[in-house]
């Protein structure tokens, strides 16, 4: 479809929108020690960005799943691995089984234009006879100034309704800036 057919299938209410990204929620943080989504609506899968990421020099961003609505969130039972590479020639992988998160979603230097850049996929999280899981991709700089890429995917080995997530940096110095936006997709 052009987007003219599909202005007229809006327009007479023919148009399903079927994986369509609806908006949940943006946040923008200038200095926050986390960074938190409650999982609303009844979609099978979501979507999270982050733009202009700015962690401290060095750290990572860290992602924990919820099963009381955030009121608090799981330290066990995740299982992740990346890849990822850089501008200088180095490139790594990155597994653990059982850690109390998952991190290397993306690795940081924290210089002037340093930011990083991605997004998430995040699958299975409201049913409860299924892990939550999710994979995703980064662009940015590392700790030596470098571009550096990653991408990977991670679970929580424990069956559950997952009804928020968590970001956090590694060290607990807190998020410098950047912004989160949390999609649900339209199955239907």
């Amino acid at each position: 479809f052009d987007p003219a057919d599909i202005n007229d299938l809006i327009a007479e209410n023919k148009w399903s929108g079927v994986g369509t990204l609806e908006l949940i929620e943006t946040q923008t943080i200038t200095s926050a020690t986390l960074v938190e989504f409650n999982l609303t609506g009844n979609y099978d899968v979501y979507f999270i960005t982050f733009n202009d990421l700015v962690l401290v020099d060095s750290k990572e961003l860290l992602l924990r799943f919820s099963d009381d609505s955030g009121a608090s969130f799981e330290a066990s039972s995740y299982d992740y691995a990346n890849q990822r590479g850089d501008s200088g020639g180095t490139f790594s992988e990155v597994k653990y089984v059982g850690d109390s998160a998952i991190t290397g979603i993306t690795g940081n230097g924290a210089s002037t234009n340093e930011t990083q850049n991605g997004y998430m996929y995040f699958y299975e999280m409201l049913d409860s006879s299924k892990y939550g899981f999710l994979t995703f991709q980064s662009m940015g700089f590392d700790s030596s100034g470098n571009a550096e890429f990653c991408f990977g995917s991670g679970l929580r080995k424990v069956q559950a309704v997952y009804n928020a997530i968590q970001f956090k940096d590694s060290g607990g110095n807190g998020i410098q800036s950047g912004v989160f936006s949390l999609y649900g997709i339209k199955e239907y």
